[in-house]
């Protein structure tokens, strides 16, 4: 099925100076299903190709991805890298074949604050599942004809298109039982590509101007249209998937004891349990990381000030 993105009268500026979406249908389809979105980012100064190299050189070699853009739709593995100076991948983006995304954007001020006002209009959304938890942002950044396969993201996302047009097709598990096997899959150590799809979905078709908003964990996979294309990747989780993934991950180690957990959502009881329990243990990793992060994106910022 395809949906297409044309302009309704019925778009609320009251949403946010952002991201714009009719209040309703968005309420109900939040963390349930994935909904079409518009946005005012396609003149933003940040997000030209130049101002984009210009960011990729600054970035160290870990928070850039960059391959082949003429990926299978299904590929379980993932995809070998290619090398070169980062910004001219994104200067040669319509004519070099490449994939490339630039990975924890909001680690730059300018790009934080842009994440900040782009989510303002999300808040009262996210609220009924305890709030907006782990912004962050990526630039997405990929030739003509290129294809990203089929996978899920633990994030909620806005997919914003800048430049360019893609197909997002988004195509969600058919049952909560194979979804929950494909996450006991990922969380156990597989890839978060899918070895097929999933169900026939629905095609988002995205042009500069409007965008998509898929909850986390939705299968989906992208075809890019006849020219390069620039996207923005809006992501955060809430209070309420935030506690989902911690009793995933701990759901992981129980099985490597031997033992056969409850899934997340069986029990908010022993979904709390668990949850304190995965923080006691294991917490200090991700405040260690973001304790990092924070004191480098300082760093940073000093040394270009």
């Amino acid at each position: 099925m395809l949906k297409g993105l044309a302009h309704r009268q019925s778009m609320s500026e009251a949403t946010g100076p952002v991201l714009r979406f009719e209040p309703g249908e968005f309420a109900d389809a939040f963390s349930q299903r994935a909904v079409d979105v518009e946005h005012t980012l396609v003149d933003h100064p940040l997000l030209r190709l130049e101002a984009i190299a210009e960011l990729a050189d600054s970035l160290p070699p870990e928070r850039i991805e960059r391959h082949r853009a003429d990926q299978p739709m299904v590929l379980p593995g993932g995809a070998p890298d290619v090398g070169g100076r980062p910004s001219e991948t994104v200067l040669g983006i319509e004519d070099n074949g490449c994939w490339m995304v630039l990975w924890y954007v909001e680690q730059s001020a300018q790009y934080k604050a842009l994440l900040d006002t782009c989510l303002e209009g999300v808040v009262p959304y996210a609220e009924r599942e305890g709030g907006i938890q782990r912004q962050e942002a990526f630039i997405f950044l990929s030739a003509p004809d290129a294809v990203t396969p089929v996978h899920f993201d633990p994030e909620h996302n806005f997919l914003l298109q800048i430049k360019g047009t893609k197909d997002m097709n988004v195509c969600p598990f058919p049952d909560a039982r194979t979804g929950q096997a494909e996450l006991d899959r990922y969380y156990d150590g597989g890839h978060r590509n899918l070895e097929a799809v999933p169900s026939e979905g629905t095609t988002f078709r995205l042009h500069p101007g409007h965008g998509v908003y898929v909850p986390s964990f939705v299968p989906h996979w992208v075809q890019n249209g006849k020219a390069a294309s620039v996207s923005l990747s809006i992501t955060f989780r809430t209070r309420s998937s935030e506690r989902a993934e911690r009793v995933n991950a701990l759901n992981a180690r129980l099985r490597r004891s031997g033992l056969k957990p409850k899934p997340p959502g069986t029990s908010e009881r022993i979904d709390r349990t668990k949850e304190t329990a995965y923080v006691a243990l294991f917490g200090w990793r991700s405040r260690l990381g973001r304790l990092r992060r924070a004191l480098k994106a300082r760093r940073e910022s000093r040394a270009g000030s």
